[in-house]
């Protein structure tokens, strides 16, 4: 095994934590970004025939495809799964098909963690400073205990109704958006690093991309996921806006050199990449890997262009028998009142107005309403516990300190 070279990029990405004179500055963000553009056309050529892990053979040293270990069939519990297909895949649908089956999986019977769908966790980004930021946090753990709020009934089946109507939109872009080798002979699908974050990527002194680690868990995917631009710091973060566009251009760039070396329509590659952060946003979603999983949903929706407002997506879904008949089976797994109440007064212990703030907001929300009684609210926005709300409080009960909303 031999050493990387260079350093890792994440002790210069972070301005707040790297030494002032190491600090990376936005041009040389961009020459990074713009090299993975060009590493990510260079993988763009790998190709197999199947969708999954890559192994080497211990006899010959050739190397084969095999079951999909891609962290939306095995993380939070999914490799526990027993009913859906793990690869390898021989086309997108049955590829994305898949992930989403591990959801809906996940959704109806494993832990959610700290996924609230209407109640994205408080980002530090979204505040002006830490005491803001701590405020919210704790107005949000607070809302979530109150009726045991994550790993309810109620929660499971809006991610369920999420999930499917992501699962169709999908199908539907799938069939428009495939794509295929230019001798139409099937679907290909390339080489992908599952985690090209600060930790893995390394450079030189002047930002050049020296080597990339930790290649252990790579698989072949779509090209519609390799094209995703890559998440930085982390694969959870998004990349600015005029990064990802820094990214296309190292692509296109590499595509126009190499384009004689590519089985596939050049055109067919760049439709994908100009719907990269729509599926980008859905691999987010599809394996719970975000804290905020209806702002990715809101902004997949928004991308869509669908004249049907979320509001009326969530409400027209709520009153079908078939979101009913589910909450009701689901509901028999959820907590009873005596461990919901005993769960409440361990974590408030004598907060008595974080408990009544928290309770208040827990009926405007018409959280236990939603599936199994007329709604209070039956027109209006969609009712999201986000950082409006909690700034919200905050100046409701700090009078002299306001924030605009």
């Amino acid at each position: 095994m031999s050493k990387a070279v260079g350093s890792p990029l994440r002790d210069i990405w972070d301005s707040r934590k790297a030494p002032y004179d190491s600090r990376i500055s936005q041009e040389q963000k961009e020459k990074v970004v713009f090299q993975l553009g060009f590493i990510t056309e260079a993988l763009s050529r790998l190709c197999f025939s199947e969708a999954g892990s890559v192994f080497e053979e211990d006899r010959d040293g050739e190397f084969r495809v095999s079951t999909c270990l891609s962290r939306g069939l095995l993380l939070n519990q999914r490799y526990a799964i027993e009913n859906i297909p793990r690869g390898p895949f021989r086309s997108d649908k049955e590829y994305y098909t898949a992930h989403m089956s591990a959801y809906i999986e996940q959704a109806r019977y494993f832990p959610l963690g700290h996924h609230c769908f209407f109640a994205p966790i408080p980002a530090r980004n979204e505040y002006r400073n830490d005491t803001e930021f701590r405020k919210a946090s704790n107005w949000w753990s607070d809302f979530v205990t109150v009726q045991s709020k994550i790993d309810s009934s109620e929660n499971r089946v809006d991610y369920i109704i999420a999930g499917e109507v992501l699962s169709d939109v999908l199908l539907q872009w799938i069939d428009n958006h495939s794509t295929r080798p230019l001798d139409d002979s099937g679907p290909r699908f390339a080489v992908h690093h599952p985690d090209l974050s600060v930790n893995n990527i390394f450079v030189d002194a002047e930002s050049n991309i020296t080597c990339i680690i930790d290649w252990a868990f790579c698989s072949t995917v779509p090209l519609s996921t390799l094209l995703t631009a890559p998440g930085l710091p982390q694969s959870r973060c998004e990349l600015d806006a005029s990064l990802s566009s820094v990214f296309e251009v190292g692509f296109q760039y590499a595509l126009r050199i190499n384009a004689a070396a590519h089985t596939a329509s050049i055109n067919s590659e760049l439709s994908l990449l100009r719907y990269s952060r729509l599926v980008w946003l859905f691999l987010r979603i599809s394996s719970f890997d975000s804290t905020a999983d209806f702002h990715l949903f809101q902004a997949i929706w928004e991308l869509l262009g669908d004249s049907q407002s979320l509001a009326e997506l969530f409400r027209s879904k709520q009153t079908l028998l078939k979101y009913k008949s589910l909450y009701r089976e689901l509901k028999e797994d959820d907590q009873t009142q005596e461990e919901v109440a005993r769960s409440e007064g361990d974590y408030f212990r004598g907060d008595v107005e974080g408990l009544a703030i928290s309770r208040k907001l827990t009926l405007v929300s018409e959280w236990s309403s939603r599936y199994c009684k007329p709604q209070i609210r039956s027109h209006g926005n969609t009712f999201v516990a986000d950082k409006t709300l909690w700034n919200w409080i905050s100046n409701s009960l700090d009078p002299y300190h306001h924030q605009p909303l």
